[in-house]
């Protein structure tokens, strides 16, 4: 022990500097996964509160015997829920005449909900309505089960299932620095014991004992280091969120076992070395052989994590939930160590090539430095690979949060599609018919709003091919450059654009307020062909309701009610008024339609508009009807001469209700509605340019003409989507379809992001004070799209990760220039002895230094980038799916790095230079330089 004692203190300033690493290691995996454990609960906490929390609601008859149906509840919410913490409240309403309902509230204990208990909550939801059912002490008369728990516990489990997946890559990095530094410096320590070592072997020390000693040592320095590293990670971690002490102590615990077991380690290899050492070990010949194949069995490692994390897509298990796969996360950590020693394989020619270009220089310094830095690569294997760590965890850390925040962006901006995206659902359902009592929201009045760039309407929902379910987008072609936000939207819409297929329809005055028709028609039934008995007492003329459809300029269709005339036998004529209100300039009437009603015995019917006059400020203002129009419909229309007026005729015959529109414009609608599909729907469709693909849409059958392929279709996550011209659409759909989908939504572009929330509020004030049920207009925005960061632990532990490894590198290089100015004190008396001055002596012993530093920083820097664009695409793919965002570095974490790295290093080369030209000035005898 004495003698162990005396060796601790000769080495006291190395030993400090190990202590700290072990501090530093324990503080950084502390914190890491302290923040950790805080930011996933923190998330799985907001994803279940909030101003609307998940619950779900229970509602069923109460019992006879209330106190066993509370237990069976209460029985199956534990045996169900997997001990995950709800709160469960009761309340009864009372039913006259009959048992009363009771209706049970469950909550997740928000205070108490940690993110293993989410896998509990999302089971027992689903599980829960069925397993009550089957239980007759609760399920009185039937159950119900509503509420939105189950849901998003499961979107959640899934989110946070996937950071833990991405979250063990830093973590491995962070392993890998840490067992590396520990290593490297224990092998600093040890070779400024080499001489020891070799006489205390040759005075008869055994290796066993050597190795007992450096164990004790190794308790000694590095237990009480990593509990002050563990106590500094908690102090880090205070009001940081909900973290628990568990996974810092268990961080600092195994950091002290590392640092014990590393540390005895290499001083085990030294005295076994010592003891057998040979002539031919002295050459290092065979340490040379070792480092290359340490070199390719690294870059091998590296390559297969490389590729299984490519090939996976990210390093999630197939399945797993928040499992990874071990080769796929080690891959980048890996991969930087096998940068970092291939550096160190270009450095040793490198430094020698400038040890040749120095030599024919005058100055003996740059020499000196040249040749000293060639000779000495040994020694600095441990900062050039540490800063290579360092350094392309902090280039990792930072490629990480660009690319995830541009990818979550771009995801949200593609689920949105554009700024502020207002859904003002018709009457009754979302899914509402175009009709006078559900007209198509004002796009105009969201262009005016202050701080809107533009406005369209949009029809956004599901439709089928085959019977699965594709995303449809329908906008107006010419407003698509000016709403859409997603990449590549000045041009996407160029193939829609075609022929107007509304051409030579008739336009109406634009501050029209009203509209007179004219019509001439009858409707005579065939009373010879009917029994007399079938319609004896009955009314057997059909009704006819005329409706007029108008056409905006945008494409967009607006119905107009213009009553049910009453047509005689005669063919009278009627007059009817129609009232119009902020009709858009340019309009133009798109079809005038006929629902008739059904047919008690075949009736004739002849309807033909002779006239239409619009009311305008100036007078009345007759509208040309001199157009092409074409009868469409399911009752058959007879052949007109040349359909040049709007006439239609047709004998009923069905007893069910029918309908006909006269369309103006062509009457050939093409092979189909031109439309864009995605790469994944022509795909799956074997669908190229020209073909013709039939989409189920709102019920009708909708050829779809390919006319291009695009990777997204705006304000669509599915893979598989469409997206069609509006007013082609609906001018196919005015052909086919007895009731045209509403398109229910306003996509408004902002003059500029920062103009966003504002104009979110006025858009939401102006879609409800439009809407005929307020509480059903949704405004979404981007930030809205957004929702939780299932990525913060990630980005946070990456750069606390890169933080510590900074730290360690650091330490490392400071290892080494202590040790170094320890060893080479003779070297000073020398070149003192030949004229060298102190101030050049500690220029040159610092350049050295800087030298090492300056190789591993711009190494790391591009071993950072090499890995980051192989692994960062498909870290961000496993927490933000779906998404192939570049490659974009923050450049906020790799400045900071780097600027430490090179002050940090400036700090040690400093220090080392002055102690050097003490050393130099020191005139005074001393044993270590005889």
């Amino acid at each position: 022990m004495p003698l162990a004692a005396r060796r601790a203190l000769a080495r006291r300033g190395l030993l400090a500097l190990v202590a700290l690493l072990v501090v530093v290691v324990a503080t950084t995996g502390g914190a890491a996964l302290g923040l950790l454990t805080a930011t996933t609960t923190a998330s799985a906490r907001a994803a279940l509160g909030g101003t609307d929390p998940a619950a779900l609601v229970v509602t069923t008859r109460v019992a006879d015997d209330p106190a066993a149906q509370e237990a069976g509840l209460t029985a199956a919410v534990d045996d169900l829920f997997g001990g995950a913490p709800v709160r469960v409240a009761r309340t009864e309403s009372a039913a006259e005449g009959d048992a009363p309902f009771v209706v049970w509230t469950l909550t997740p204990d928000l205070s108490a909900l940690v993110p293993d208990d989410l896998a509990g909550l999302a089971a027992g939801s689903v599980a829960l309505r069925d397993t009550l059912r089957q239980d007759d002490a609760v399920a009185v008369r039937g159950i119900t089960v509503t509420g939105d728990l189950g849901e998003r516990a499961a979107v959640e489990l899934a989110a946070l299932g996937a950071a833990r997946a991405v979250v063990t890559v830093p973590l491995a990095l962070l392993l890998l620095v840490s067992l590396v530094a520990l290593a490297q410096v224990g092998r600093v320590l040890a070779g400024a014991r080499e001489n020891e070592v070799e006489i205390l072997v040759a005075r008869g020390a055994s290796p066993r004992r050597l190795v007992a000693a450096a164990a004790v040592e190794a308790v000694v320095v590095g237990v009480p280091a990593a509990a002050l590293g563990t106590g500094l990670a908690a102090l880090l971690l205070t009001g940081r969120g909900p973290w628990t002490p568990g996974p810092p102590v268990a961080a600092g615990a195994v950091t002290a076992l590392a640092a014990v077991a590393v540390l005895t380690g290499v001083v085990a290899a030294q005295a076994r070395a010592v003891a057998a050492r040979g002539a031919r070990d002295r050459s290092g010949r065979l340490r040379q052989a070792a480092t290359a194949g340490t070199v390719v069995a690294v870059a091998a490692v590296a390559l297969l994590g490389l590729l299984r994390l490519r090939s996976l897509g990210s390093p999630a298990v197939p399945g797993g939930q928040g499992v990874a796969d071990p080769l796929a996360a080690a891959g980048p950590a890996v991969a930087l160590v096998a940068l970092g020693l291939a550096v160190l394989v270009l450095l040793g020619p490198a430094t020698r090539a400038w040890a040749t270009l120095a030599a024919r220089g005058p100055r003996l310094t740059g020499v000196l430095v040249a040749r000293r830095t060639a000779r000495g690569l040994r020694l600095a294997v441990v900062p050039v690979v540490l800063l290579v760590l360092a350094i392309g965890s902090a280039v990792l850390a930072g490629a990480y949060a660009g690319t995830e925040e541009a990818a979550r962006e771009g995801a949200a901006v593609q689920a949105v599609g554009t700024d502020v995206r207002v859904a003002v659902p018709g009457p009754g359902t979302a899914g509402a018919m175009l009709g006078p009592s559900a007209p198509p929201p004002d796009a105009t009045a969201f262009a005016a709003l202050p701080g809107a760039a533009a406005a369209a309407p949009a029809l956004v929902g599901d439709a089928t091919v085959q019977g699965e379910d594709v995303g449809a987008t329908a906008l107006p072609a010419d407003a698509v450059p000016g709403v859409v936000r997603t990449p590549g939207a000045a041009t996407i819409a160029d193939p829609l654009r075609g022929t107007d297929p509304f051409a030579g329809a008739p336009v109406l005055p634009d501050d029209a307020s009203g509209l007179e028709l004219v019509l001439a028609g009858s409707v005579t039934p065939d009373l010879a062909a009917a029994e007399i008995a079938e319609v004896q007492d009955a009314d057997v003329a059909p009704t006819v309701a005329v409706t007029l459809w108008l056409v905006a300029p945008d494409g967009t269709l607006t119905v107009l009610d213009a009553g049910s005339p009453a047509l005689g036998t005669a063919g009278e004529r009627t007059r009817l008024s129609v009232p119009v209100e902020d009709l858009p300039a340019g309009s133009r009437l798109a079809a005038v339609g006929l629902d008739l009603g059904p047919a008690v015995v075949p009736t004739r019917v002849d309807v033909r508009l002779e006239a239409l006059t619009a009311r305008t400020a100036a007078g009345e203002v007759p509208v040309d009807l001199d157009a092409g129009w074409t009868p469409v419909g399911t009752a058959p229309a007879d052949d007109l001469d040349d359909g040049r007026v709007p006439r239609f005729t047709t004998t009923l015959t069905s007893p069910a209700p029918s309908w006909a529109r006269l369309v103006a414009g062509s009457s050939d609608p093409g092979p189909g509605v031109p439309a864009l599909v995605t790469d994944a729907a022509a795909a799956r469709w074997d669908a190229t340019a020209g073909d013709v693909v039939e989409v189920t849409w709102a019920g009708t059958a909708v050829p779809l003409e390919v006319v291009g392929t695009v990777a997204e279709v705006p304000g669509q996550s599915r893979a598989a989507a469409v997206l069609v011209d509006l007013g082609t659409l609906d001018a196919a759909l005015l052909r086919t379809a007895p009731g045209l989908p509403r398109p229910g939504e306003v996509w408004v572009a902002a003059t500029s992001p920062d103009a966003v929330p504002a104009l979110a509020q006025d858009a939401a004030a102006t879609a409800r004070a439009a809407a005929p049920e307020p509480g059903t207009v949704t405004v979404t925005t981007v930030a809205d799209a957004a929702g939780a960061d299932a990525g913060s632990p990630v980005r946070l532990v990456f750069l606390v990760v890169a933080a510590g490894a900074v730290l360690v590198a650091l330490l490392g290089l400071a290892a080494v220039a202590v040790t170094t100015t320890a060893g080479r004190r003779a070297e000073v008396v020398v070149l003192r002895a030949l004229g060298v001055p102190p101030r050049a002596q500690g220029a040159g012993r610092a350049l050295e230094l800087g030298v090492v530093a300056v190789a591993g920083t711009l190494s790391g820097l591009l071993a950072g980038g090499v890995v980051a664009v192989l692994a960062v695409p498909g870290l961000v793919a496993g927490v933000v799916p779906g998404t192939a965002a570049p490659v974009a570095v923050l450049p906020g974490p790799v400045l900071v790095a780097v600027l430490a790295a090179v002050g940090g290093s400036a700090v040690v080369a400093g220090a080392v230079a002055a102690v050097v030209a003490a050393q130099a000035r020191d005139t005074d005898y001393r044993p270590e330089v005889r």
